[in-house]
């Protein structure tokens, strides 16, 4: 039974909530309250497909007030691929970063991938394309804005977004009908993703990048690389850039002493974009090595950020 003092609930909006009337009998401290949004609001372990016995995931990362602030505010759509040469990824990696990052107003998705050498190439492709249209199907629920994507990597994310990119329209590389499902990428971020495996150990390193048990071995099933061409060829974004390509503009950041993924892997990915006569730009970060917080200063997010708004517009 309720006594008389039982106020009924009712919905009211944060700026409708009466005051409390509420008052100690002692001093209270008073401040006004500063109500700037600071942080964003993050869901996680979101399953956006059931594949090979897993459920796959994405943290979604939206700079808007939690579930107890609802807002109709949207944001473009930023897809995040962690690097992990191509095993088991930590998705908190970058989480800090993007975080901070979805602040100037972006719907980041982190995405889990099937990884090797369980899942073995083209799968971790085929896992993006996946999670891009479970994220468009739910884009009022995760408060995007449109059915297009930035995509974002780095190494073997780099390299998966890249591929994802410059497959977008060929059926061979998607679960999902292309025609009634399309994926409308308007930009690619890699940062240091390798791109022609084949040729990682031309140049200095650390790795054995052409073993059968090195990462890009364990990617395409435990095989000697170098004696498996026809396959790994496959997995070399430059076979698919032509000037007939319908690509997205790109943007290219690594480190000239990274010892994982060789500094050439980006150059040789750049030229062919160049020759092919693409949209892409490309910064050398002098003294770094791999995976560095380098490449999340405010100067480089400031250039990513600049290269998101240039293709948000282009894609207008």
């Amino acid at each position: 039974m309720k006594d008389k003092n039982y106020i009924e609930p009712e919905f009211y909006t944060p700026a409708d909530f009466p005051t409390s009337k509420a008052r100690s009998k002692y001093e209270v401290n008073k401040i006004k309250a500063d109500l700037t949004w600071r942080y964003p609001f993050i869901k996680m372990d979101e399953v956006y497909a059931h594949k090979d016995g897993m459920d796959l995931h994405v943290h979604v990362i939206m700079p808007t007030p939690n579930n107890l602030f609802p807002s109709d505010k949207t944001f473009p759509l930023v897809v995040y691929v962690q690097g992990s040469a191509f095993q088991k990824q930590n998705m908190g990696d970058h989480l800090a970063h993007l975080a901070e990052f979805a602040m100037r107003g972006y719907v980041i998705a982190m995405v889990e991938y099937r990884y090797a050498p369980k899942a073995t190439f083209p799968k971790q492709i085929l896992d993006v394309k996946t999670a891009i249209r479970f994220l468009y199907q739910n884009k009022e629920k995760y408060h995007i804005q449109a059915d297009q994507a930035i995509l974002w990597g780095d190494s073997s994310g780099g390299h998966t977004v890249v591929m994802t990119a410059v497959t977008e329209h060929n059926q061979n590389f998607s679960e999902e009908d292309n025609e009634t499902q399309p994926l409308n990428i308007i930009g690619v971020i890699d940062l240091y993703g390798p791109t022609v495996i084949r040729r990682m150990n031309y140049q200095p390193s650390i790795g054995d990048h052409t073993s059968a048990n090195g990462y890009e071995g364990q990617l395409f099933g435990r095989i000697p690389v170098l004696e498996n061409l026809d396959l790994v060829e496959k997995a070399n974004p430059l076979n698919y850039i032509t000037p007939e390509s319908a690509l997205p503009p790109f943007l290219i950041m690594h480190g000239d002493k990274d010892r994982l993924v060789p500094f050439e892997q980006s150059v040789l990915l750049y030229d062919a974009l160049k020759d092919a006569g693409k949209d892409a730009t490309f910064y050398q970060l002098e003294g770094a090595d791999h995976a560095m917080d380098a490449f999340f200063t405010k100067q480089m997010t400031n250039i990513v950020a600049d290269f998101m708004q240039k293709c948000l517009k282009k894609s207008k």
